[in-house]
């Protein structure tokens, strides 16, 4: 055994013997060793020690990340970066005056605090670690941060509410930050019109990819593998740039706690991960975490409401914001006893003279994650798995998908959603049709008391686990983010409250029914291993074009079809590969079509799930319109100087540094999901493939298989900024995770680094 393995194994056996807690707070100490691709491995003497180490590693790799994630949930950016510049709030593209004053009124750092005392004190010894892990790389490093931060005012040490409005930040990402912009916004009607939405970055055309709530989680039971136990292929579809980025880790304190997966940068725990029995991943869910209410407001005053028979005036909530360069800018936020009023001009939801509507969020003050995250990280097979969800209602919005080494595959959709069952619902609301801009389902409730779910979202007030989605199989368990009902074509699901997950369409969108025919396409030809489930995923087949491709080539014999475009998508292979000719053609055009109403002959029929809608239209009208969408799909990429035959990884890139580096997927009919933004040369990757995990289990232990697709760090200057990407580039493969200790110790790239306060 070499000195680096050797190393290793002993900072574990010396940990090991000193694993209770620290008598003392403020003593930390932890291990960190780091593998292939600058992956850290942290072993820690307790809880606080867990924290300190993993703040620090995360710092060495992205401490300019981690400052301006702080400063974003601060309500500052504007003070220190200016208001008009960029950002995003969740996945919404907004400019650092929206960010500002939606984070100034979404979190009050007293309720934050009052919320964090009721958790765990090994969570509270969690978070102290890492605070003092944080501040102490700062104080470490003060003259040698990375060029993007270094000297900057708003890279500073972090304190206990610093860290709990960060924690708090995504889990208002599929609530009420997807309406950051029609909160900050919203005026009463006779104040005038609602101000001007920035768009941060002017798109070329209107069809442009959107940043969608997205993922595929697949499960396999112990029918469906060749190990005989259970196997996860994780595939999350988050941003590639920003504080919504994964991080690799392996966390243990020994005897007590060992997991390793990748969580969120400034989360000192593994959200999507394996031990040694159990392993899961997430997927965003159809159900409700947050609720809009319909206010009938009193006549010729839009300001005031009527509840319980009474009027009862808003309250106008004067936010002020620090301008950079400039004098603050205060915006008014109408507050209701339900929470702020939003305004969605042009939908039913616009703010008139007889009606507002304020959002309610169950997501806020919802600082329980790590005392879940870490149960599940305890778990020893899927029910144990399910139990951690049940009582700690962590999940702000997502679908758990897991298995264990027993073969058992689970599908839970155990999330924090409003205590609403169906009868109560079809009394006090309704499921709104989709809203442009929005991207999920809005649930409406009427302004009344019985309707009222807002008092307090404890988890005693959340719908009950019982009332929710379990599933366990032993062949397979799916979701690409549709509802629970589209789990798997054999189950037998009973109707849940809409509350639960409402189907996004009505029927299972394309994600879902490429996902289902691919797993049962590999079944069929015999039991899965880690790396043929990860070649499934990401095969990067066009379900869509398969389905809809020999009709537009029929429509493409009119005369009025684009003939080039015609010629590059019929000579297409309908994939998403690095060659493939056709697909940033098809990716730019299927949106238009797909969006305009009647295109299918064949509507959605329910006894035929998974087959329908189907056969396009192209007679008549119908043709001709296809054609148009064709012609301008051909035309937007024009405007880029992007060829309509161009080989996909000419076009579609991860741009590290000015060095472009070919990505497969599209946005468009592909598991693979892959967005990119017009840049220089084509299009540069920004939202898609993730944290990407493959799981099994033998008489070893976790025989694990993943890849941080965008690479470990966002510093240019580290050798792990584009080395996964280059990888993920090229191989369907995905690499090694080590797990067991002389697993870690062979793949050390590095002396182990203890860290003690």
């Amino acid at each position: 055994m070499n000195a680096k393995a050797l190393g290793f194994v002993a900072a574990v056996a010396t940990l090991a013997a000193g694993s209770a807690e620290a008598s003392a707070a403020e003593h930390y100490k932890a291990t960190i060793t780091r593998t292939d691709f600058g992956v850290p491995h942290i072993v820690a003497k307790d809880f606080g020690s867990l924290g300190y180490g993993i703040a620090y590693a995360q710092a060495q790799d992205n401490v300019c990340l981690m400052a301006d994630a702080f400063l974003s949930s601060s309500g500052k950016r504007s003070k220190y970066l200016g208001a008009d510049q960029p950002t995003t709030v969740g996945l919404v593209r907004t400019n650092n005056l929206e960010s500002d004053v939606f984070y100034t009124t979404m979190m009050d750092s007293a309720q934050l605090r009052a919320a964090f005392e009721k958790v765990s004190p090994e969570y509270k010894r969690l978070i102290a670690g890492w605070i003092a892990g944080y501040n102490r790389y700062l104080k470490d490093n003060a003259a040698s941060l990375p060029a993007e931060c270094a000297g900057q005012p708003w890279v500073r040490p972090i304190t206990l509410d610093d860290q709990l409005r960060a924690l708090n930040d995504i889990m208002l990402l599929s609530g009420s930050g997807v309406l950051v912009q029609k909160m900050v916004n919203a005026v009463p009607p006779q104040e005038g019109k609602p101000l001007a939405a920035l768009t941060p970055v002017a798109l070329p055309f209107e069809d442009a990819p959107a940043a969608p709530l997205g993922s595929n989680g697949w499960a396999f039971g112990g029918d469906a593998t060749a190990s005989k136990s259970g196997m996860v292929m994780a595939n999350p579809h988050f941003p590639w740039a920003g504080r919504y980025r994964f991080y690799q880790m392996h966390l243990t304190v020994p005897g007590s706690y060992d997991v390793a997966g990748a969580g969120i940068i400034n989360q000192p725990f593994i959200g999507v991960g394996f031990n040694r029995d159990v392993a899961w991943t997430h997927t965003v869910d159809t159900a409700a975490h947050m609720t809009l209410f319909e206010l009938k407001l009193q006549p010729g005053d839009p300001t005031s409401y009527t509840y319980e028979g009474a009027s009862v005036p808003m309250e106008r909530r004067e936010i002020a914001v620090e301008v950079k360069d400039g004098a603050p800018v205060t915006r008014t936020i109408y507050w209701t006893r339900f929470g702020p009023v939003v305004s969605l001009p042009g939908t039913p939801f616009a703010w008139s003279q007889q009606t507002a509507y304020a959002v309610a969020d169950a997501n806020l003050n919802n600082v329980r994650n790590a005392d879940g995250w870490v149960a599940m990280g305890r778990a020893r097979n899927v029910r144990e798995l399910r139990t951690a969800l049940a009582k700690n209602r962590h999940v702000p919005f997502f679908n758990t998908i897991a298995a264990d080494r027993n073969g058992d595959a689970m599908y839970a959709d155990i999330s924090v959603t409003p205590n609403f069952d169906a009868k109560r619902f079809e009394a006090c609301g309704i499921v709104a049709p989709p809203m442009p801009g929005v991207l999920q389902r809005l649930f409406i409730l009427q302004a009344r008391p019985e309707c009222d779910w807002t008092a307090d979202t404890a988890p005693s007030k959340l719908l009950p686990a019982d009332e929710m989605s379990t599933i366990i199989r032993r062949d397979y368990i799916q979701n690409s983010n549709d509802s629970y009902v589209w789990t798997n074509p054999r189950a037998s699901i009973a109707k849940l409250s809409p509350m639960a997950g409402e189907d996004v369409q009505g029927y299972p969108y394309w994600r879902t029914r490429s996902g289902i025919h691919e797993i049962e396409t590999a079944l069929a030809k015999g039991p899965l291993t880690l790396d043929t489930a990860s070649a499934t995923m990401l095969g990067n087949n066009n379900y869509t074009a398969d389905l809809v491709m020999p009709a537009v080539i029929s429509a493409c014999q009119r005369d009025n079809a684009p003939r080039k475009a015609c010629d590059v998508l019929a000579a297409w292979d309908r994939k998403a590969e690095l060659g493939s000719r056709g697909a940033m053609l098809f990716a730019t055009f299927w949106p238009k079509v797909e969006k305009r109403a009647g295109i299918w002959a064949k509507p959605y029929d329910p006894a035929n799930a998974l087959g329908t809608p189907a056969d396009l239209k192209i007679e008549g009208a119908a043709g001709d319109a296809l054609m148009a969408d064709l012609s301008a799909a051909a035309d937007d990429l024009a405007k880029l100087a992007v060829p309509l035959d161009a080989p996909l990884g000419e076009v579609q890139f991860a741009d590290k540094a000015g060095v472009h580096i070919p990505i497969a997927g599209s946005s468009v009919g592909v598991l693979n999901f892959t967005a990119g933004l017009p840049a220089k040369g084509g299009f540069a990757v920004y939202h898609g493939a993730s944290y990407m995990q493959a799981v099994t289990f033998d008489k070893n232990g976790p025989q694990a298989k993943a890849i941080l697709t965008y690479s470990q760090s966002m510093n240019p200057a580290s050798p792990h900024f584009a080395d996964q990407t280059r990888i993920f580039s090229t191989s369907k493969v995905l690499p090694e995770f080590p797990f067991n200790p002389a697993d870690v110790a062979a793949h050390a790239i590095a002396p182990p680094q203890t860290i003690e306060q």
